[in-house]
């Protein structure tokens, strides 16, 4: 592992490791309805969490929003996204160091959803767009690396934050 993202992974695994304790994705995927309940929420988070990361470019970075793939999810289900909550708290960005640390955070779920796809499929019969982890995913995990090296520092408190708000919607 490169070093701005063995940092950034040092810096954040304690919340990363809580986040995953916490949100019981077993007991999300015992139902559809649980399943749209979790969905729901990633949607209440994602949605302004993506909205202030919208207006900073990050040089060489490809990066994919990954809201649509929750509301096609969410459509599947019978959801209306448009009338769910929205988390009030989600970390400031104002610099491309602080866009890399909450991207770190997105793109790492992103990584790891991909697993949480293939029991969506197993388990409720499913395809999952958001749990699916996109094209390319482990490529993309690599590229976004080689981003953060050469934007390095890169804000591990802008990580931090983004696990801790996210525990604090995803929780409630």
């Amino acid at each position: 592992m490169t070093s701005a993202m063995g940092a950034l992974k040092a810096a954040t695994a304690a919340h990363h490791e809580r986040l995953e304790r916490r949100v019981d994705i077993e007991h999300a995927l015992g139902s559809r309805e649980r399943y749209r309940t979790l969905l729901e929420r990633f949607y209440g988070f994602y949605r302004p969490l993506e909205d202030v990361l919208a207006p900073i470019t990050i040089p060489g970075l490809d990066y994919t929003r990954k809201l649509p793939l929750i509301e096609a999810d969410l459509q599947a289900l019978r959801s209306r996204p448009d009338a769910l909550p929205l988390a009030p708290q989600v970390p400031d960005v104002a610099t491309v160091g602080e866009a890399l640390g909450v991207a770190y955070v997105i793109e790492g779920s992103a990584l790891g959803g991909a697993l949480i796809g293939t029991l969506v499929r197993r388990r409720l019969g499913l395809d999952s767009a958001f749990f699916a982890g996109g094209p390319g995913i482990a490529p993309r995990w690599r590229a976004f690396g080689e981003v953060v090296e050469r934007h390095a520092p890169v804000s591990t408190s802008a990580a931090i934050a983004t696990f801790e708000d996210m525990e604090r919607w995803l929780c409630r």
